[in-house]
């Protein structure tokens, strides 16, 4: 399973045509007023000649600060670099406004249009109008580049929230559904009699596993120590039932324990196993839970497929994929070699 997080942006905003057109006009008057005066206004063919030709120089300077906008995104896109990739982007910038400029004046110089001779005063008044307008349209486009991903960010956000609820539901269809519960409570009936101190035991982790069911989709996510913990108390019940048919190891190095990941997680794959395997005294299903030194969690079984097809809507793992896909995170990976079946996540680390 494959999931792709990461997309290259194709313009700098949505709103860079609308800010190109609003811009760029009144900035071909201002430069070119300032380069012929009055004149600039006196004949229409002259006035409209002039001004097609800045504003195609200037469309040309938009299009170039676009395309050096576009890379720097990719090149810097963190909230924390983008001081650096405004400033490396304004001197970009101001070169490409520099160098437009300049040939802007000598262009009109070498053909003599409307009479005109180069004047380095006007020069540098023109390059501060251009250089002004430049910021303005930076700014108007970071501007509405970061409310595009402001708004991607609460959509993100609302999505993941429905699939926490999602998991949630299913977590508690799962445990809630009358065929597990018939199960779990014939088991506790059983234990009463016979193990009273077992059947305690049993209803204390029975109510650990509903209690974190219903609490702990709340804040988005959890903790591996507490997902450790909630498995533990799941596993016995299942335990209970199943007796030395279902084994779980356990390896996970201590520095992970305050890492992240969605709620529900290990429940999802644990109940993947139990669910689409046979489980057998004489030969158990065995579920490894581990960590790994590159920070991912592993869940892993050894497989004795059912004979019969269990039915499945596949809820568990794409829930799980397209939780890390709407955190932007790296991608779980599910590998199936006929002889073990495995699910590896990133474990977050804390902010």
């Amino acid at each position: 399973m494959s999931i792709s997080t990461h997309m290259k942006p194709l313009t700098y905003s949505k709103k860079e045509l609308l800010i190109m057109v609003i811009i760029m006009p009144p900035v071909a008057l201002i430069l070119n007023y300032l380069l012929f005066g009055k004149q600039y206004f006196l004949y229409g063919r002259t006035f409209l000649l002039a001004t097609l030709l800045t504003l195609s120089v200037l469309v040309l300077v938009y299009i170039s600060c676009g395309m050096v906008a576009i890379v720097l995104l990719n090149r810097f896109p963190k909230y924390h670099q983008a001081f650096k990739r405004i400033g490396l982007s304004l001197l970009a910038y101001i070169i490409i406004m520099l160098a437009s400029i300049t040939i802007i004046f000598l262009g009109y110089d070498y053909i003599g249009f409307l009479g005109y001779e180069i004047n380095w005063g006007t020069y540098w008044k023109v390059l501060l109008v251009g250089i002004t307008c430049n910021v303005l349209a930076t700014s108007l486009n970071e501007g509405a580049s970061f409310y595009e991903k402001w708004r991607v960010m609460v959509d993100e956000a609302e999505n993941l929230k429905k699939e926490n609820l999602q998991s949630q539901l299913e977590g508690l269809k799962g445990q809630v559904n009358p065929h597990f519960l018939f199960n779990s409570l014939n088991s506790l009936s059983s234990l009463i009699a016979d193990e009273p101190e077992k059947a305690e035991k049993f209803l204390d982790e029975m109510s650990k596993v509903y209690r974190y069911l219903l609490r702990n989709n709340e804040e988005g996510l959890a903790s591996l120590d507490k997902e450790m913990q909630f498995i533990q108390s799941y596993f016995h019940m299942l335990k209970t039932r199943y007796g030395d048919g279902l084994d779980m190891e356990i390896r996970i190095n201590e520095q992970y324990l305050g890492y992240l990941l969605p709620p529900l997680t290990l429940q999802m794959l644990v109940e993947n196993a139990v669910k689409h395997n046979m489980i057998l005294k004489d030969s158990p299903l065995q579920i490894l839970i581990m960590t790994t030194n590159s920070g991912k969690l592993i869940v892993s079984n050894n497989l004795q497929r059912k004979v019969r097809n269990v039915s499945s809507n596949k809820v568990g793992l794409s829930n799980i994929a397209k939780k890390y896909e709407l955190m932007r995170e790296d991608e779980i990976t599910v590998q199936d070699d006929g002889r073990e079946f495995s699910v590896a996540v990133p474990l977050l680390q804390p902010r």
